[in-house]
């Protein structure tokens, strides 16, 4: 279960996550707002760190379970960059990996009364932090910073917000440290990149990354029902925004300088 309500499925190989998209404000933006766009930009850019949504699947008859909201209607198919990890792990070295969102918005669930209203297994599926640097040529860092620049262009221009960027930490195996792990589906095997793996400038690990979560738009009902609340809430106990309730370009703003500041640059590295 994630944190929205969403339930995932993976594939018996593993190459592929399958995701609920339970709430109407969701995937009515994925499917009227997002789609055609986001596929157009996905054939232009193959070097895109936006995760890649292989299907959309929508249920076209009615059920109780959908009627009643017991059961969602929508799911996407995705690649899993985790792809390889059950294979791997049994040869040695844990892979390791964070769901990252700037965490310096208001996030009641560990702002109000300093998360004393909110469970430990609430709190436990907020974003998380990095507590590390990953590194990186300059090439490389520029090349991602360049990349992630234009793919939440695209989503900002689209009203999402509240995206985050999924990283996975590999360890290099001992014995070839130039072994890279097995590459997700899909993804063409001459495009070297955050989906099939980029090593680490220090030589200890391959990174893999992908842009998650861009379903919530702020033109949506439900987006802006929240805002209400929050500026209400503000009025009383100023917070400032949630990651939910900030305006696109702020987010992205936010987003980027997230990304920029976990990299360190190896000097003398290209």
């Amino acid at each position: 279960m994630g944190y929205s309500g969403s339930t995932f499925f993976m594939s018996s190989d593993s190459r592929y996550l399958v995701k609920s998209v339970p709430r109407s404000f969701e995937h009515s933006f994925l499917r009227d707002d997002l789609l055609l766009p986001y596929a157009e930009y996905m054939q232009q850019n193959p070097f895109s760190l936006l995760v890649r949504i292989t299907d959309f699947i929508q249920c076209t008859q009615y059920s109780i379970g959908s009627l009643l909201g017991l059961a969602p209607s929508h799911h996407v198919v995705m690649e899993n960059i985790k792809y390889g990890q059950e294979a791997a792990e049994a040869e040695g070295g844990k892979w390791e990996s964070w769901d990252l969102k700037p965490m310096s918005y208001f996030y009641p669930e560990r702002d109000v009364a300093g998360g004393a209203l909110s469970s430990e297994a609430t709190k436990s599926k907020l974003a998380e932090e990095f507590n590390d640097k990953l590194s990186l040529t300059l090439d490389q860092a520029e090349d991602m910073k360049a990349q992630l620049s234009k793919d939440t262009k695209l989503l900002s221009s689209c009203n999402a917000v509240d995206y985050s960027l999924f990283l996975v930490r590999i360890p290099k195996r001992a014995d070839d440290g130039s072994k890279s792990p097995a590459k997700p589906s899909v993804s063409p095997a001459t495009l070297s990149s955050w989906r099939t793996g980029v090593p680490s400038a220090d030589g200890k690990y391959i990174y893999r990354a992908a842009l998650l979560d861009f379903f919530w738009a702020k033109h949506k009902v439900h987006a802006r029902a929240m805002t209400g609340v929050i500026n209400t809430y503000n009025a009383v106990d100023p917070q400032g925004p949630m990651s939910i309730t900030a305006e696109p370009v702020e987010y992205r703003e936010r987003f980027l300088k997230m990304c920029v500041e976990i990299v360190d640059v190896q000097e003398g590295s290209q």
